[in-house]
C-alpha cells in the first residue's frame, strides 16, 4: 500500500480503464487531462484504433482535448488485456446490460475481472464504475479475481506465517509447499488486502449535460477496507472535483440504483398520470406547469413514450435480482418498471387511434418518426421507446420511416429482428416529406426540430413529447 501511495502522490501511477464507452473514455481523458498516465483497454479494435489515432467518438469530449492527451502520449489504447500488469490502478466501465430473460447479465463484468486476476500484478487498486446490484463488488467480484489469480505468474511468494482469511475464505488453499523442496511456501491466489484492494464508485454521466460532466460531478466511492478507501480517494482526486466517501461498496452500489429507481418511480408515475388526464380530457403539460409553482414538496416529471438509456429502464430488474435472494417482494417498484414497459404499446394505440381518426389503418400506413435517440440533442439510442414504437409499428404492417439529426441508421440489433436484417436510414426533414407521411409521430424532443414547419405541412401529427404547444384537432397529444 505505502508503494502505491508513494507513486500516487508523486503523479507516477499509471491507470488503466476497461471500456471505452461513454463512461470510460471520458474518465480516461480525465485522468489523462490531469497528467497521469492511462492505458485504455476495449475489445473492440475499431475504437481502439480510432483513440490512439486522436479520432472521438464520444460528443460529450471535446475532439482538441482527445487529441492533446493521445499526442503527448498521456493516453494509449489496446485491446492487449496482459498489459493490465502495468497498470497500479484499474477502473471498469463496461457494460451490464439484461439479457433476454431481463436478467442481469453479469458476463462483461466477469470478462474483465477473469482479465485482471490472471494479470494484474500485487499492490493494484481496483474499483468498479458499472451499474450493477448490491453485493456484487463483495461477492461476486472478489471471489472471481481471486480464483482467476490462480493462473497469474506474478502471485506473490509467502511464508506459511503470512497466510490469512479473506473475507471468510482462505486465501491460500490445499497445498502450500512446492513438491520438490516442502520447506517452499507456494502461493495460489492474491489476497484482498494485500496484494489488491477493491472499490466501488458508480458512473453518473448524463449524455448531452452541458452543465455537468464526468469532473464537476460529485462522486461516490465505497472500499472493502479502509486502506482501499484510502487509496480509492487518492486516485479519483485527480481527476474528479469532489468525492463523497461511504462505508462499503453495497452502499454505493445501492446509492446507484436509488438515483435511477427515484427517476423511474416518478417518471411512471407522470406517464401513468398522462394517460389517465387523456381519457379525463385534461391537458397534463398544463397540471405540471401548475403544480410547479408550489416552491417545495414537488419535483417536476414530464410524461414520454417510455424511459430509455442504459441505466433507469434496466435497474429495477438488478435490484429485483438481488431481492429475491433476500426474499424481498418490491412491489413499488415492479409496478413503476411494468407501467415503463407498457408505455410504447399504449403509444402504438395512440398512433392507432390518430390513424382512424383519418380512415386508415396502421397497416399500409405511411408513418414518420421524429427523434429515435432516448432523450434530446444525443446520439444515443439505447433503450429507446421510439425503436420499440417503430417495431411494433412496422410489425403491424406500416411503412416506417424518421428523422434524427444525430443517429443516421438505425440497425437490426438497436431493436428486433423484425425488419429481417434490413436497416433504416434517417431521410431528410422537408415539408415535403413531412406532407407525404400519413401520419408524423415526435417521440423525440430534439432541439433542431421546427414545431411551426412540422405543425405547418403534416398532416397528421402525434406529438408524444409536448413539442406543438398549440395543438389543433389534427395534433394528438399524449
Amino acid at each position: 500500500m505505502k508503494s502505491l501511495l508513494q507513486k500516487i502522490a508523486s503523479n507516477t501511477e499509471t491507470i488503466g480503464v476497461i471500456g471505452l464507452g461513454y463512461v470510460g473514455l471520458p474518465l480516461a481523458v480525465n485522468f489523462a487531462q490531469a497528467g497521469v498516465k492511462v492505458i485504455g483497454f476495449d475489445k473492440s479494435q475499431s475504437k481502439v484504433d480510432k483513440i490512439n489515432q486522436g479520432e472521438n467518438y464520444i460528443k460529450d469530449i471535446r475532439d482538441a482535448v482527445l487529441r492533446e492527451v493521445v499526442g503527448n502520449i498521456k493516453l494509449t489504447a489496446t485491446t492487449d488485456f496482459t498489459r493490465i500488469k502495468e497498470c497500479d490502478a484499474l477502473l471498469i466501465c463496461v457494460p451490464t446490460p439484461l439479457d433476454k430473460f431481463r436478467k442481469p447479465d453479469m458476463s462483461y463484468i466477469e470478462s474483465a475481472c477473469i482479465a485482471i486476476g490472471q494479470n494484474m500484478k500485487p499492490g493494484t487498486f481496483i474499483s468498479l464504475e458499472s451499474t450493477t446490484y448490491p453485493t456484487t463488488t463483495e461477492e461476486f467480484m472478489l471471489p472471481l479475481i481471486e480464483e482467476s489469480s490462480k493462473q497469474n505468474p506474478l502471485v506473490p511468494e509467502r511464508c506459511p506465517e503470512q497466510r490469512s482469511v479473506s473475507k471468510g475464505r482462505e486465501a491460500v488453499e490445499g497445498n502450500n509447499y512446492n513438491n520438490d523442496n516442502p520447506t517452499t511456501p507456494k502461493t495460489t491466489t492474491f489476497r484482498h488486502g494485500t496484494d489488491f484492494w477493491l472499490a466501488y464508485s458508480p458512473e453518473r454521466v448524463d449524455p448531452g449535460n452541458t452543465s455537468f460532466h464526468t469532473k464537476n460531478t460529485p462522486k461516490v466511492l465505497g472500499a472493502i477496507t479502509p486502506e482501499g478507501l484510502e487509496i480509492g480517494e487518492k486516485i479519483y482526486s485527480k481527476a474528479i472535483d469532489q468525492l463523497h466517501l461511504v462505508s462499503s461498496p453495497k452502499v454505493a452500489e445501492m446509492v446507484k440504483i436509488l438515483e435511477n429507481t427515484y427517476r423511474l418511480v416518478n417518471i411512471s408515475l407522470i406517464n401513468e398520470l398522462a394517460l389517465l388526464s387523456g381519457k379525463m380530457g385534461i391537458d397534463i403539460w398544463e397540471v405540471i406547469e401548475a403544480a410547479k409553482t408550489k416552491p417545495f414538496g414537488f419535483q417536476a416529471f414530464y410524461p414520454g413514450p417510455g424511459i430509455g438509456g442504459h441505466c433507469i429502464p434496466l435497474d429495477p430488474f438488478y435490484l429485483e435480482h438481488i431481492a429475491k435472494k433476500y426474499d424481498f417482494d418490491l412491489s413499488m417498484i415492479h409496478t413503476a418498471g411494468h407501467i415503463n414497459m407498457r408505455m410504447p404499446h399504449y403509444m402504438v394505440i395512440k398512433i392507432s387511434t390518430a390513424l382512424n381518426s383519418h380512415k386508415k389503418s396502421v397497416n399500409g400506413s405511411k408513418i414518420l418518426f421524429l427523434g429515435v435517440a432516448y432523450k434530446p440533442n444525443i446520439d444515443d439510442a439505447r433503450e429507446s421507446p421510439a425503436l420499440e414504437i417503430i417495431d411494433i409499428i412496422s410489425r403491424k404492417g406500416a411503412v416506417v420511416s424518421y428523422h434524427d439529426p444525430y443517429i443516421p441508421q438505425v440497425v437490426e440489433t438497436h431493436y428486433s429482428a423484425s425488419l429481417r436484417g434490413a436497416s433504416l436510414q434517417s431521410i431528410e426533414l422537408t415539408p415535403e416529406t413531412l406532407h407525404d407521411a400519413d401520419c408524423v409521430v415526435i417521440t423525440t424532443n430534439h432541439s433542431a426540430f421546427d414545431a411551426e414547419m412540422i405543425q405547418q405541412h403534416a398532416r397528421l401529427i402525434v406529438d408524444l413529447r409536448n413539442v406543438i404547444k398549440d395543438a389543433g384537432e389534427d395534433v394528438f397529444k399524449l
